[in-house]
């Protein structure tokens, strides 16, 4: 206890060190708040580096979202794709197939020309091996559009060959074979 009964004791400084001792702790009252600005913005700098890195990761999140939709939509048309080449190839293989065995069409093509050259029912009928009904329309529509060209130029009349009796084995000539009908 200190000579007036106060618990505090007297300190003497000499006078001399009183200038040193007043820039010491202004020192470090300096030096204390440098550090604590110093703390408050690296406090800071880490709150807005997390804010960024928060926002970057919730970008990251959304892109990897949409990526994902890409590829969905990127699978589905590739699958529209692929499905759409097995059907062009199924029609392609459909169109080649129908060329091939489109015999009826070649028949009617080659009773047709017949007619314009100057056949008969009976010649159709034999070589193209048609009913004696189509053979008969044939007839009448070859005559009526051989009228109309008539009929729109009248200097030019349509060409018939000679009639020659034949021989039921006999094949015109400028025809390809004859073939058997599929039954």
């Amino acid at each position: 206890m200190g000579r007036n009964g106060s618990l505090v004791m007297p300190i003497s400084i000499d006078s001399q060190l009183i200038p040193y001792v007043a820039a010491l702790a202004a020192t470090l009252l300096f030096l204390a708040l440098l550090w604590i600005r110093a703390k408050r913005a690296a406090n800071l700098a880490a709150k807005k580096q997390q804010d960024r890195l928060s926002r970057q990761e919730k970008d990251l999140a959304t892109v990897n979202k949409q990526l994902l939709e890409v590829r969905s939509v990127v699978i589905g048309l590739g699958q529209k794709v692929s499905e759409q080449q097995d059907t062009i190839q199924i029609l392609n293989d459909r169109i080649r197939e129908i060329e091939n065995n489109d015999n009826d069409g070649r028949l009617y093509s080659r009773a047709s020309k017949m007619v314009k050259l100057g056949a008969d029912v009976n010649e159709l009928i034999q070589e193209c091996e048609l009913p004696k009904a189509e053979a008969e329309l044939m007839m009448s529509l070859q005559n009526k559009i051989a009228s109309k060209q008539e009929d729109r130029s009248p200097q030019r009349a349509p060409t018939r060959r000679a009639q020659a009796p034949r021989s039921e084995s006999a094949q015109p000539s400028g025809y390809p074979p004859r073939r058997p009908l599929k039954r």
